[in-house]
């Protein structure tokens, strides 16, 4: 019994900083989600629509890359963003209202689409001068 009590020392011993660090990421891990509860619905909502735009804004990106030399492309664009949404997002393909949910993606893709037109325009200015 006395052995295991000293194994069981010296492990802790050994290990410390990585236990500290451990303890130290679950009290950081639980702070964001009491803090995340603690949150309003319209709060939360907000945080979701923030990420998701996010989201949409470098879908874009990517495919604005990946048809760079095509010219008429946009509904390529747009499918190939609605199909990545729908495979990070799977839950959306449960929702009761496809049209509604469709119409806000599109609107989340035309100011995504507006945003990287300014910042492309932001740094072709600030490479030509």
């Amino acid at each position: 019994m006395l052995n295991g009590i000293k194994n069981f020392l010296q492990m802790i011993n050994d290990n410390w900083t990585t236990i500290l660090v451990i303890f130290g990421l679950i009290a950081a891990i639980m702070k964001k989600l009491k803090a995340y509860a603690a949150k309003t619905e319209e709060e939360k909502i907000f945080i979701a629509k923030e990420q998701f735009t996010n989201t949409v804004l470098k879908l874009i990106t990517d495919a604005e890359k990946d048809y760079e030399n095509w010219t008429m492309a946009g509904e390529l664009k747009r499918a190939q963003v609605i199909d990545a949404i729908y495979a990070k997002y799977p839950i959306l393909s449960k929702a009761v209202n496809q049209k509604e949910l469709l119409s806000f993606i599109d609107k989340e893709i035309d100011n995504a689409l507006k945003t990287l037109r300014t910042v492309m325009e932001q740094n072709q200015i600030e490479t030509s001068e």
